[in-house]
C-alpha cells in the first residue's frame, strides 16, 4: 500500500493526520470488462483507512479522467453510491471525486471488496476493506402503545414515506463547509449502535444518537444545509415532529421528537442556526433529541462524523 498526503479543496485534507490506502494497479478483466487501459487513464483510489469498525465511516477520494457525463460509482458492503465531482486537479487532466461510505453497525466483520465503476459499468479499480467488530451497549425499554386503527396506520405509513424519500437524497451541491458541530451540548443518553430490546424483545440497533436535553431547548444545525422535510406528524407516528436536513453530496441528518419547529421546507440554514426545540413527541419516554446521520442513505454514528470532519475540513 502506498501512503500519501494531498491537498483537498485548498485545505489540508484528512490525509495529513492518517495514512491512506491507495490503489492504482490494473485489475484483471472479466469477459464482460474492457481492458483497463482502453477505458481509464491511470485512476487512483485513496481510502481514509483500509480498516473500519462497525458503525463508523470510510472516506474515499478518486483521481480519474473527466469527460462530459462521466459518473463514477462505488460498489461494496451491499451499497452502490456515487462519487461527487470536486473539480479539476491543477496541472493534471484528471478531476478529483469523493464519497463517504457508512459501515452498518451490524455488518458482519471480515474482508470486503470495494469496486469503482464508470457510468457504463466498466470497472476501474478495486480495493480491500476490513470491517472490525465494534463494542456496543444494550438498552432495555418498556413502552406500551395502543394498537392503531386502519386509518391511523394509513396515515403513519404515508408519513413514513416522506421520511424514506429524503433519507437517501444525493444532491450534487454541497451546502456545508468546514467541520460539523454538535446539535446540542448535552449528555448522550443512548449511543449509536446500541442493541435495543423493546418490552423484552430485540428491536434492532439504535440508528442515531440520543441526547438528554431539557424540554424546549433550541437545537442547532450541525452544518450548512437545505431543509428537506419539516413536519408536525400525527401523534401516532413514532418519530413525532421532525426536521430532515440535506447537507448535500449524499449527507443528510434528521432531528426527531421536537415540540416545535423553527424552519420550513426549502429553507437554507447555516451551521449553528436553530431548527427546532426539544420535545417528547412520538415514541418517547421523556424530553430528548434523537439525532440521525446518513451517508448516501445508510445510517452512521453522527459523533464519528463530527470527529472525522474536525480532522478533514479545517
Amino acid at each position: 500500500m502506498m501512503r500519501s498526503i494531498f491537498i483537498f479543496l485548498g485545505l489540508a485534507f484528512w490525509f495529513q493526520s492518517a495514512g491512506f490506502a491507495q490503489s492504482n494497479a490494473p485489475v484483471s478483466a472479466s469477459p464482460t470488462d474492457k481492458p483497463l487501459e482502453e477505458v481509464f487513464d491511470a485512476p487512483v483510489l485513496k481510502l481514509s483507512s483500509d480498516q473500519v469498525v462497525q458503525g463508523q465511516l470510510c472516506a474515499l477520494e478518486l483521481e480519474a479522467p473527466w469527460r462530459e457525463g462521466v459518473q463514477y460509482t462505488l460498489e461494496g458492503l451491499g451499497q452502490k453510491i456515487p462519487f461527487y465531482d470536486q473539480g479539476p486537479i491543477p496541472n493534471k487532466s484528471h478531476h478529483r471525486f469523493r464519497t463517504f461510505l457508512s459501515v452498518k453497525a451490524d455488518l458482519k466483520p471480515g474482508g470486503y471488496t470495494l469496486s469503482v465503476k464508470d457510468e457504463e459499468g466498466h470497472r476501474a479499480l478495486k480495493e480491500h476493506l476490513e470491517v472490525k467488530p465494534g463494542s456496543f451497549y444494550s438498552q432495555y425499554i418498556r413502552f406500551v402503545s395502543p394498537p392503531l386503527k386502519p386509518e391511523q396506520q394509513k396515515q403513519v405509513a404515508e408519513e413514513d414515506k416522506w421520511v424514506d424519500a429524503v433519507k437517501d437524497l444525493r444532491t450534487e451541491q454541497a451546502f456545508w463547509n468546514g467541520p460539523f458541530v454538535l446539535p446540542v451540548p448535552h449528555r448522550v443518553s443512548a449511543a449509536f449502535g446500541t442493541r435495543r430490546y423493546l418490552n423484552g424483545k430485540y428491536n434492532g440497533y439504535h440508528s442515531g444518537v440520543d441526547f438528554a436535553s431539557p424540554m424546549g431547548y433550541p437545537v442547532k444545525a450541525p452544518g450548512g444545509a437545505r431543509v428537506a422535510l419539516a413536519r408536525y406528524f400525527s401523534k401516532y407516528n413514532s418519530n413525532g415532529n421532525l426536521v430532515f436536513l440535506d447537507h448535500g453530496q449524499g449527507i443528510t441528518s434528521v432531528y426527531i421528537h421536537f415540540s416545535k419547529l423553527a424552519v420550513k421546507e426549502g429553507d437554507r440554514v447555516s451551521k449553528g442556526q436553530t431548527i427546532g426545540y426539544i420535545g417528547s413527541t412520538g415514541r418517547s419516554t421523556g424530553p430528548h433529541l434523537h439525532w440521525g446521520f446518513y451517508l448516501n442513505g445508510q445510517n452512521v454514528d453522527g459523533l464519528a462524523w463530527i470527529r472525522f470532519s474536525e480532522r478533514a475540513f479545517q
